[in-house]
């Protein structure tokens, strides 16, 4: 990891990564709680971590969808369902 995105890391700066960062960042700490070797108060903040990473990720996809319904509104502003290829 470099430099830079440790301090964002560290810093909790979950705000200006993009969905693939956070992603990565979200698997990571599961992997990490999952393992059990983590100190009390380091899983604690690794679980407070990783519950920012989800909600950053749900805002996203929300905010994707939310793109995507009004690129498939008709002109009647109902939305049309369009398979995607």
């Amino acid at each position: 990891m470099a430099a830079r995105d440790k301090k964002k890391s560290e810093a909790g700066d979950s705000g200006e990564l993009d969905f693939e960062q956070a992603m990565a960042q979200l698997e990571e700490t599961v992997r990490s709680l999952e393992s059990g070797d983590v100190p009390l108060e380091e899983s604690l903040r690794a679980f407070e971590r990783g519950v920012a990473l989800v909600r950053l990720l749900h805002e996203r996809l929300d905010s994707v969808q939310q793109k995507i319904e009004e690129l498939v509104r008709g002109a009647d502003g109902e939305i049309e369902t369009k398979a995607l290829d």
